[in-house]
């Protein structure tokens, strides 16, 4: 997965830590569902505001065989401090049910 995985990060220094955990969660994606062909993953801050704190948004693209699946964290949906960690947690949960669903519909034709 590590050669298919981009990284990218907009409005924010670079996190060599971040990219870590990025990598440790496409690691199990790919564990889980073994068809992934690539994964970009977009973590961006967008312009602060003083009263809201940092906040994080990230997008998980993943590319499987005739299907490309996007899941996103958007800091707009909650209130108060967003944790990039805990931002890149939850895309990856949302990536993985998506993709939960979509092994769930090939086993059903292929069965």
């Amino acid at each position: 997965m590590n050669r298919a995985l981009q990284i990218t990060y907009r409005g924010m220094e670079t996190s060599e830590a971040l990219s870590e955990h990025i990598r440790d969660h496409a690691g199990k994606l790919e564990q889980f569902y073994d068809g992934i062909v690539g994964c970009h993953v977009v973590v961006e801050e967008p312009h602060r505001h003083k009263q809201h704190g940092r906040h994080f948004h990230v997008r998980v693209d993943v590319s499987v065989p005739g299907r490309n699946i996007v899941a996103s964290r958007d800091p707009q949906a909650r209130t108060g401090h967003e944790d990039a960690y805990q931002a890149v947690t939850d895309a990856f949960d949302a990536a993985r049910r998506q993709l939960q669903h979509y092994a769930d519909a090939l086993s059903t034709h292929h069965g």
